[in-house]
């Protein structure tokens, strides 16, 4: 049996390849059959472009090209190896079962569930909202490792997919304000629905006129907290600025290229702390995390995402099937400003 999916060939180029499912899988594995997945502008489009700071490093951490792309699947189990159902880690795994998989875009999907333990998906969770459990996967390493105080105020720059969902999950955390700044009036609308204070910017003419407006927004001090969701290099230099004295900047978007910042005015003189928050993080044994694991953040975020305290409306700009997935990332490249999440339909193939 075969079954195919997508691969990066090379910087630019995207194309199919088919992949032998075995007839016995390994004892702590599913095979999952493919229903929906999502298309993620951040991670995915930086390594078809070739922009990745990995491209730059001697050691990538993890293979850029060739690779296959994605990282939220939504599908049916159909097969489970044999201790799948006994082994306490997975006795809860089943045949039929409604999963969300950290896994490429493909028909199908072989899953190792103690690397990477599935979400059995409740009923009032569907297919268009739970591969955004795994977006906000990411998004909740910034809470994690800067927690905020009751009322603290928080400022999130990008209002992509990641920035979004960490932006409400600060909101959920007792965080005021939680400012969101995008040079995208569609996606500060967005912001303004899901109860974030939009606040546009910033261009170079309108630096000045951003700053009073966040200063006034923010009890006159700054945000005491500021994401850096982008993954821009020129954006880390200006949320150190724009911090309160005190505060914390943290880099929740991976930064795509080298930086260039004055530390002893922006950090040291400022008493300001700057916190790395890549997702990787949650598997680490930090005392800043005070125990919160991969695991359970998805188990908190699933129960979040059940209660529709996490919304997730307008995220999806694009509905496709799945054969037409090659032809979408050239035009995710030539106008990522259209795009956000991009959903692939496989129920057909």
């Amino acid at each position: 049996m075969q079954g195919k999916r997508l691969v990066f060939t090379g910087i630019g180029k995207v194309e199919w390849e088919s992949f032998e499912i075995p007839e016995v899988l390994q004892e702590d594995e599913i095979l999952v059959k493919a229903q929906h997945s999502l298309i993620s502008p951040g991670t995915e489009l930086a390594i078809f472009t070739g922009s990745h700071i990995g491209f730059s490093l001697p050691q990538p951490p993890f293979p850029l090209i060739p690779s296959n792309p994605g990282y939220a699947l939504v599908g049916e189990v159909v097969r489970t190896g044999s201790s799948v159902g006994v082994d306490r880690t997975a006795e809860r795994i089943q045949v039929g079962q409604r999963v969300l998989v950290e896994a490429p875009h493909g028909t199908f999907a072989i899953v190792h569930v103690r690397k990477n333990p599935p979400v059995i998906l409740q009923d009032q969770i569907p297919n268009d909202v739970a591969p955004f459990i795994r977006m906000a996967k990411i998004g909740i390493t910034a809470l994690r490792m800067a927690p905020p105080r009751l009322g603290e105020s928080v400022l999130v720059l990008g209002m992509g997919l990641v920035g979004l969902l960490c932006a409400q999950l600060y909101r959920i955390a007792g965080s005021r304000p939680v400012v969101g700044t995008d040079l995208l009036d569609k996606r500060l609308n967005l912001a303004e629905r899901f109860r974030i204070t939009p606040l546009k910017g910033i261009l170079p003419e309108g630096k000045e006129e951003y700053r009073k407006a966040l200063v006034s927004l923010t009890g006159g001090q700054g945000p005491s907290i500021v994401i850096e969701a982008t993954g821009s290099p020129v954006m880390l230099p200006l949320a150190l600025e724009l911090v309160a004295e005190g505060g914390r900047v943290v880099l929740l978007g991976s930064t795509r290229g080298i930086v260039h910042l004055d530390a002893y005015s922006l950090v040291h003189r400022k008493g300001v702390s700057l916190i790395g928050a890549h997702e990787r993080v949650q598997d680490l044994s930090l005392p800043a995390l005070f125990g919160w694991n991969r695991l359970a953040n998805q188990d908190l975020l699933v129960n979040l995402f059940a209660g529709g305290e996490i919304r997730t409306e307008g995220l999806i700009t694009h509905r496709i099937p799945a054969r037409e997935a090659p032809g979408m990332y050239p035009q995710m490249a030539a106008r990522p400003s259209d795009f956000l999440g991009v959903l692939l339909d496989w129920r057909t193939e």
